[in-house]
C-alpha cells in the first residue's frame, strides 16, 4: 500500500496539530473542516496525476489508467488524523519502480495460460493501439491509422468480434478455464512495422449491431520464446506521492493555519 498521512510540513504546526489528538471536532470545528478540505485536495491532486496531469516540469504518466485513479481513497482515523492511500499494485510499481523481469518465467504458467498438445505453456496477449493522439493506448502514426481505416472499408474485410457464450480449455496446471469466444477477422499485413504485423480491427460495441472498433495485435509468449524476448526492463520509481506532497503542502498549511486561528479566536 502507498499512503500519504496528512501532516503539515512545518514542525511547529505539526506539533500543534499533534496536540489535538484527543480533542473532538466540536471543540475545533474550523480546524476539523480545514482537515477535510485539505485531505480532499490531496486526494484530488493525486487522482489528477494518476489520470495523466503534469506533476511539474513536464513529468506525467505516459499511459494513465482509470483503475489507478479510482484506487486512491481516504481513510479517517480521528478528527485530525487522515490518510490518503492506494492499495493498487500499479501504484506501488509506479512509486517504487521495478526490477528487470523475464516474463517467460511466469506468464506461460499463470491462471490464464494455455497449453500445447506437447504440454508446453503459452499465453496469448492482446495489445490495443490507439488513434493518433491517444493517451490511454499507444497511438498509431497518422499515416498508418489512415491506411488501416482504408483497408477496413474494403468489401471483403472482416471485423473480428466476440461471439456469444464461453468455451473451456485447460491452463498449464490443468485447470479448466472459461474463455471468451471470438470470430476471427481479417489480419492486416504490410504496414511497415513488425509490431503491427497481423493487426486486426475488432468490433468492441456493446451489441453485435453497434460498430465501435479497436485496433488490436495478438502476440504469444511461451516458455520456448527466444531468450532475448519478453524481458521487461527495469523501471525507475516516479515517486508520485512526493510530487503530491510538494505541490499541495503550501495550500494544506494555509488551510490548517486558518482553521486553527479561527478556533483560537485570533483570526
Amino acid at each position: 500500500m502507498i499512503a500519504i498521512t496528512l501532516t503539515p510540513e512545518d514542525p511547529q504546526l505539526a506539533e500543534l496539530v499533534g496536540s489535538l489528538e484527543f480533542m473532538s471536532s466540536k471543540m475545533m470545528p474550523h480546524t476539523y473542516q480545514a482537515f477535510k478540505r485539505a485531505v480532499a485536495l490531496v486526494q484530488y491532486t493525486w487522482k489528477c496525476y494518476a489520470a495523466g496531469a503534469d506533476m511539474g516540469g513536464g513529468m506525467k504518466l505516459k499511459r494513465p489508467t482509470g483503475a489507478y485513479a479510482r484506487s486512491i481513497k481516504t481513510r479517517f482515523y480521528a478528527p485530525f488524523n487522515y490518510e490518503v492511500f492506494s492499495d493498487s499494485k500499479v501504484a506501488k510499481f509506479l512509486e517504487e519502480g521495478t526490477k528487470e523481469f523475464d516474463m517467460k518465467k511466469t506468464h506461460p504458467f499463470g491462471k490464464r495460460s494455455r497449453v500445447t498438445k506437447k504440454g508446453q505453456g503459452y499465453l496469448i496477449i492482446p495489445f490495443r493501439h490507439g488513434a493518433p493522439g491517444s493517451v490511454y493506448y499507444p497511438p498509431l502514426p497518422e499515416q498508418v491509422y489512415k491506411q488501416i481505416k482504408a483497408i477496413a472499408k474494403q468489401a471483403d474485410f472482416k471485423l473480428a468480434s466476440r461471439a456469444q457464450g464461453k468455451k473451456y480449455s485447460p491452463n498449464y496446471k490443468g485447470e479448466m478455464i472459461p474463455r471468451a469466444r471470438y470470430k476471427r477477422g481479417t489480419p492486416i499485413t504490410g504496414l511497415g512495422d513488425e509490431n503491427l504485423e497481423g493487426l486486426m480491427v475488432v468490433n468492441i460495441g456493446a451489441t453485435p449491431k453497434e460498430k465501435r472498433s479497436a485496433a488490436v495485435t495478438f502476440r504469444v509468449i511461451s516458455e520456448n520464446s527466444p531468450a532475448f524476448k519478453w524481458i521487461r526492463p527495469a523501471m525507475p520509481g516516479m515517486h508520485i506521492t512526493k510530487h503530491v506532497v510538494e505541490n499541495t503542502q503550501d495550500a494544506v498549511k494555509d488551510l490548517i493555519e486558518t482553521g486553527l486561528k479561527k478556533d483560537m479566536g485570533i483570526a
